[in-house]
C-alpha cells in the first residue's frame, strides 16, 4: 500500500505508513471529513500495526472551513484525533504569496482551476499567467515541462481558447528561444490525427464543407479519438454534423 494514491469521495489519500508513517489527505469540502480522517487513521493502524501522522491538505475555496480534529464522547469515554491542516487558499494569500517554488505553483493552479470553473475566459487568463510565468523563474526545461503538464491537466480550456494559448506559447518560445512546453507537441499530433480522420470522413460522408473541416481540426486529441470511433456508425454528412453539434454543445 505505500505510495499508492487512493481516491475516496471528494478527497485523495496517500497512505505511506511503511516509509514515513504519514497519511496525507487532500480534500475538497466535505461535511463528514473529520470522521473519515479518523477511520483512515485507525484503519492504517489496524491493517499495518503502525502509528501514522495524518496531515490534511484542504484544496477548496470555502473560507473558514479548517477541520483539525475529530472528537467522540459518551459517558466517561472520550476519543480524540487532532491533526495538522494546510489550507491552500489561506497559505496562498498569506505566507506563500511570494513563493514561486514548483509545489506552490501547482497549488496555485489547483485553486485557480476551482475559482474559474464556469468562467472560460477567466481560466484562460489564469492559465496564461501561470504558464508564461514559468519561463522567468529559473527552472530547467524538465521542470517547466512537468509543471506545465500538471497545470494543463488541472486547467482544461475550451478548444478555441486552448488554440489561442498554444499560439501565444509558440510565439513566446520563439522569442525566448526556449522550446519547453508540450502543448505544442500535443497540438501538432492532433493536427496530424485530424488530417487522417478528415480523409476517412470524406470517404464515408462525401466531400466535407470547409467549415466542417475547420471544426474537426479544432478538436483536441481526446475528441478526435471519440470521433474516430463514432465514424464507424456514420452513413452521411448529417451524422457528422450531429456529432459535432453534440460535442460543441457539451464543451462550450
Amino acid at each position: 500500500m505505500p505510495g499508492r494514491l487512493t481516491a475516496q469521495g471528494r478527497g485523495f489519500f496517500f497512505p505511506q505508513p511503511s516509509r514515513s508513517r504519514t497519511l496525507t489527505a487532500i480534500a475538497l469540502y466535505e461535511a463528514g471529513f473529520v470522521s473519515r480522517i479518523s477511520r483512515y487513521n485507525a484503519g492504517i493502524y489496524w491493517i499495518c500495526q503502525r502509528r501514522v501522522m495524518t496531515l490534511a491538505v484542504l484544496a477548496d475555496l470555502r473560507r473558514g472551513w479548517v477541520p483539525d480534529e475529530d472528537v467522540f464522547r459518551v459517558g466517561g469515554f472520550e476519543s480524540r484525533l487532532k491533526f495538522p491542516v494546510c489550507k491552500l487558499i489561506d497559505r496562498l494569500d498569506g505566507d506563500w504569496r511570494d513563493d514561486h517554488s514548483l509545489p506552490v505553483l501547482v497549488a496555485r493552479g489547483q485553486i485557480e482551476a476551482l475559482r474559474t470553473a464556469g468562467d472560460p475566459e477567466g481560466r484562460y487568463r489564469a492559465k496564461r499567467l501561470l504558464v508564461l510565468g514559468l519561463y522567468d523563474l529559473g527552472y530547467n526545461e524538465d521542470e517547466v515541462r512537468e509543471t506545465f503538464r500538471l497545470l494543463d491537466w488541472m486547467m482544461h480550456l475550451r478548444v478555441d481558447l486552448e488554440r489561442q494559448l498554444t499560439q501565444e506559447i509558440v510565439e513566446f518560445e520563439e522569442t525566448r528561444k526556449m522550446p519547453y512546453i508540450t502543448s505544442v507537441e500535443r497540438f501538432a499530433e492532433a493536427r496530424g490525427e485530424a488530417r487522417v480522420l478528415l480523409a476517412l470522413l470524406s470517404e464515408v460522408c462525401g466531400t466535407l464543407p470547409e467549415d466542417y473541416e475547420d471544426r474537426v481540426r479544432q478538436l483536441p486529441s481526446s475528441a478526435l479519438e471519440g470521433l474516430a470511433k463514432s465514424l464507424l456508425r456514420f452513413q452521411s454528412l448529417g451524422d457528422l454534423q450531429s456529432w459535432l453539434d453534440r460535442y460543441e454543445a457539451a464543451n462550450t
